[in-house]
């Protein structure tokens, strides 16, 4: 499957896990060598007077890219924001379900 990241900026994502809209994506992850795109963010929820922190949704999470939904399924409690996640490897944090074979 081939997909533009403008194609997939206009979609909505929904998380499968508790039917929540997460917002559209703001941007894409992808490795160091170009190759394989290790995730999505999506805006975090925004505060009053603060800024939310976005949400890094690794690329073996989602579930299905529709013509006007990309469903995610995401344990709420696990959630990693990209700030946190700067620091670390991206290909490894996150949920478990990720190798190597996982990514696009």
């Amino acid at each position: 499957m081939e997909i533009s990241y403008t194609e997939l900026r206009t979609k909505e994502v929904v998380n499968l896990q508790n039917g929540a809209r997460m917002g559209k994506i703001i941007d894409m992850i992808i490795d160091s060598n170009g190759k394989n795109v290790l995730g999505l963010v999506v805006p975090g929820v925004r505060k009053v007077f603060r800024a939310g922190e976005d949400i890094f949704i690794p690329w073996c999470n989602i579930t299905k890219i529709g013509s006007d939904v990309i469903l995610v399924s995401l344990d709420v409690s696990t959630l990693t924001n990209v700030t946190k996640s700067s620091d670390m490897d991206l290909g490894k944090h996150g949920s478990q379900c990720c190798d190597d074979n996982d990514y696009l």
